[in-house]
C-alpha cells in the first residue's frame, strides 16, 4: 500500500452537476496538399545557319556535280544509313498522328448533337379530386383543343358488382387554373365511360355511358344537360368504352365502340338512327365476336381506317369505304390469321404514333407492344415490346412533340416514361403519380402538359420537362429510321422461318451430315482463331466446349 486518501464529505458537498454542455462539431472535409514535379527537361539556344542548305564547307552548293558526289558517297556511309532509318520511325509516327487528327481543326465546330441525355422531370402541378363522396374511377381525360386551359373527365366504376345505387352519374369540366371546384358538370342518365372534345368546335363534346347510349353535348345551349342523345333501340348493349369524333365536311360524325362487338358510327344532329355498324368477328366461318374496349382513329392515316382493341388482346383493323359496308380487314395478334404476340388481357388502349403513323402501340397486360399497318400478307406480330412489369398497364400515350417518346399507366401508380430516340433498352424515367391504380392518360397538344386520373377519381396534373417536350434536332427521321430498321428485321426472320422446313427420310440424313459437317469445320475455326490470339478456353475464364454450348444455344 502506497498511500491512502481519507474520506472527506465537504468536498462531496461542493460537487455541482453540470446541465448545459457546449459541443462544437464541423463538417468540413478534410483535404490533403500534394506536389508533383515533372521530369526535367533542359533548355539551351543553339544556333543554326541555313544560308547554305546545311552543306559542309569544302563543297559549294551553288556546284550542281559537288553536292551530286557529295550525296552519293554520304549515302553509301553505313552510319547515314542507321540514322535515317532511326528517325524514319520517329517521322512515321508523326506523320500518321498528323493524318489522323488535325490539331489546328475544330472538329463539330458547326454541328450540334443529336440527342443530348439529361436529367428528366416531371413536377406535379395541381390535383382535381372528385368532389363526390363515393369513389369512382377517372375512366378517360379529354384535353381542350384551343389549349391547355380545360380538360373534361369521365367517371364512373366498371365493376357493377359495385356499384351502388347511390353512386353519381355526373362528370366534370375542370379549369386547370381552378382546382377546387369543377367548371362545368355534365349530368347523364348513366355513369359516363368515355368522353371526347370536338377538335374542330370546342364547344361540342361526345360521351359514351354504361347503359350503352351516347350522349352529345352542346355547352353554348344546353349547358349541363346533353342536347341529344341515343335511343336505347338502336344503341350498344353494353358500356361504350370509346368513342372518337371524325373529321368530315358537317364536322357531326363520331364513331363508337362497345364490348357488345359492333362498331357503331353516328351523326350527332340525327341520334335516332346509325349511319354504319360493323360486327367486330375473328373473320372464321363460325363467325366469333370479340368485344371491343378502344377505339383509335387518326386523319393522317387514312379517313377510313379504325383500330379497335378487343377484350380478347387481339386488335381489329377495319376499313370504312364510301358506298360500303364496313369491315374488319386485319387481324393483328390472332393465330388463326398468321399472327402472333397478342395480349394476355384486354387491350385498354392503342394510339398511332403521331408522326409515323402507320406504327402504333398497344396495352392489354404487363407489357406495351408496337406494331406496323399495312405489312402485306405476312403474319401480323409485334415490332417491338417493352419488358414485362410486375404491375398491370392500364392507358398509353404518345407524346404530340416527339416523336420517340411515350407514357404508359400502371396499377400501382407509377408512371413510366419510354424515349426511344435516346434508349430502347429501359425506362428513361419511372414517376411515382399516385398510391391508387392509375386509370386514364392524356397528353395536352403542345406535349408539357399531362394528366393522369387514377382509381380515386383523382386527375394528376404533370408538368413534363423541356427534354420531354421539345424534340431533338432530326428527331422524326431519327425514330422513323429506328422503327424501318426493326421492320426489316422482323421481315429478315420471318423469312429465314419460312425456309427453314423441317426435312424428312434422305432428306434429314444429309441435313444431319451437313450439320456434323459445319460442327467440325466450326471447331477448326474455334481453335485456329484462339491460337491465333495467344488465347484458349482455359485463359478466358471457360473451356472451349463452354464457348460451344454458348453458341450453341444462342
Amino acid at each position: 500500500m502506497l498511500g491512502a486518501i481519507e474520506e472527506n464529505h465537504n468536498c462531496g458537498d461542493m460537487y455541482v452537476e453540470k446541465t448545459i454542455h457546449d459541443v462544437v462539431l464541423d463538417n468540413i472535409p478534410k483535404f490533403s496538399e500534394h506536389s508533383v514535379n515533372t521530369a526535367k527537361v533542359k533548355l539551351q539556344n543553339q544556333t543554326m545557319s541555313h544560308t547554305e542548305g546545311g552543306w559542309p564547307k569544302e563543297i559549294d552548293h551553288m556546284e550542281a556535280q559537288d553536292c551530286l558526289k557529295f550525296i552519293k558517297r554520304l549515302e553509301k556511309d553505313p552510319s547515314y544509313s542507321a540514322a535515317v532509318r532511326q528517325l524514319t520511325v520517329q517521322t512515321t509516327k508523326c506523320l500518321e498522328q498528323n493524318n489522323t487528327i488535325d490539331l489546328f481543326e475544330h472538329y463539330f465546330h458547326m454541328e450540334e448533337p443529336e440527342h443530348m441525355p439529361e436529367s428528366l422531370t416531371m413536377k406535379t402541378v395541381a390535383l382535381f379530386k372528385d368532389p363526390c363522396d363515393e369513389k369512382r374511377s377517372v375512366t378517360k381525360i379529354g384535353w381542350h383543343p384551343e389549349g391547355p386551359t380545360k380538360l373534361v373527365c369521365s367517371y364512373s366504376n366498371l365493376r357493377f358488382q359495385r356499384m351502388t345505387d347511390e353512386m353519381p352519374m355526373n362528370s366534370f369540366i375542370w379549369d386547370i387554373s381552378e382546382r377546387n371546384e369543377p367548371l362545368t358538370e355534365l349530368r347523364t342518365s348513366s355513369p359516363m365511360v368515355c368522353c371526347e372534345y370536338n377538335q374542330r368546335n370546342p364547344d361540342f363534346l361526345v360521351g359514351g355511358c354504361y347503359n350503352g347510349l351516347l350522349n352529345f353535348f352542346d355547352l353554348r345551349t344546353h349547358g349541363p344537360a346533353p342536347a341529344t342523345k341515343s335511343t336505347v333501340e338502336v344503341s350498344h348493349w353494353d358500356p361504350v368504352y370509346d368513342v372518337k369524333w371524325m373529321q368530315t365536311k358537317t364536322n357531326s360524325e363520331c364513331a363508337s365502340v362497345s364490348s357488345d362487338g359492333r362498331l357503331l358510327f353516328w351523326d350527332v344532329r340525327k341520334m335516332d338512327e346509325v349511319l354504319d355498324e360493323c360486327v367486330l368477328t375473328d373473320g372464321g366461318k363460325e363467325a366469333k365476336t370479340f368485344g371491343g374496349v378502344s377505339l383509335e382513329w387518326m386523319q393522317e392515316a387514312g379517313p377510313s381506317k379504325f383500330l379497335v382493341g378487343t377484350e380478347h388482346g387481339i386488335i381489329l383493323s377495319c376499313t370504312k369505304k364510301p358506298k360500303k359496308n364496313v369491315e374488319v380487314s386485319t387481324w393483328y395478334g390472332q393465330e388463326e390469321k398468321g399472327g402472333y404476340g397478342r395480349h394476355f388481357g384486354p387491350v385498354y388502349s392503342v394510339k398511332r404514333n403521331p408522326f409515323h403513323v402507320k406504327y402504333f402501340l398497344s396495352v392489354g397486360d404487363w407489357c406495351a407492344k408496337l406494331w406496323m399497318e399495312d405489312r402485306g400478307g405476312e403474319p401480323k406480330g409485334p415490332m417491338l415490346q417493352t419488358p414485362f412489369y410486375p404491375s398491370y398497364i392500364s392507358a398509353a400515350a404518345w407524346s404530340p412533340t416527339r416523336p420517340g417518346v411515350f407514357f404508359l399507366t400502371r396499377h400501382d401508380g407509377r408512371l413510366e416514361t419510354w424515349d426511344y430516340f435516346y434508349r430502347m433498352n429501359e425506362v428513361s424515367l419511372s414517376q411515382k403519380v399516385s398510391d391508387a391504380a392509375l386509370t386514364s392518360l392524356s397528353v395536352q397538344a403542345q406535349g408539357s402538359l399531362a394528366a393522369v386520373g387514377d382509381s380515386d377519381g383523382v386527375v394528376t396534373l404533370l408538368k413534363l420537362c423541356d427534354a420531354l417536350a421539345q424534340p431533338g434536332p432530326n428527331e422524326k427521321n431519327v425514330v422513323g429510321q429506328i422503327f424501318d430498321r426493326e421492320t426489316r428485321r422482323e421481315k429478315n426472320l420471318e423469312a429465314i422461318k419460312k425456309q427453314s422446313g423441317k426435312p424428312t427420310g434422305a432428306k434429314e440424313d444429309k441435313a444431319r451430315a451437313a450439320i456434323t459437317i459445319d460442327r467440325a469445320e466450326y471447331e477448326e475455326r474455334e481453335k485456329a482463331f484462339f491460337s491465333d490470339v495467344g488465347l484458349s478456353g482455359d485463359d478466358l475464364g471457360t473451356k472451349l466446349t463452354g464457348v460451344k454450348a454458348v453458341v450453341a444455344k444462342a
